[in-house]
């Protein structure tokens, strides 16, 4: 029996694993680049298990290379959107304020109560 050599069978299925699980979370990432915290929370996941796939070697695999794009991808989408938003806020309503100002005026002509009242629930039954 040779005691000398190293299972690396082991290390390269988990390689593996870890290089499908960083394509498939950068996948998750960007399909929900439209939602801000998701997509770069996914993104930093993908990038961190497709650089933690590599384990010692110095190659990465075609799964890790597409969840290391799909990462960076979701992270740029996901910075994208928030910088759109906040521009949007401060051009369309002045700033925060403003947006929760427009908000409370949209509530007050639905017909929801303002936070200084009492809500009574039996009343709309």
């Amino acid at each position: 029996m040779d005691y000398n050599g190293t299972n690396t069978s082991y290390i390269d299925k988990r390689s593996a694993s870890m290089a499908i699980a960083s394509m498939v979370i950068g996948i998750a990432g960007m399909v929900m680049s439209c939602c801000i915290y998701p997509a770069i929370i996914f993104g930093s996941l993908a990038l961190l298990l497709a650089i933690l796939s590599r384990g010692g070697e110095m190659t990465f695999s075609n799964y890790a290379k597409a969840g290391i794009i799909l990462g960076i991808l979701a992270i740029v989408c996901g910075i994208l959107f928030l910088t759109i938003s906040l521009i949007t806020i401060y051009v369309e309503f002045g700033g925060f304020e403003g947006y929760m100002q427009y908000i409370e005026e949209m509530l007050e002509e639905m017909g929801y109560p303002d936070s200084y009242q009492s809500y009574d629930f039996y009343r709309s039954l």
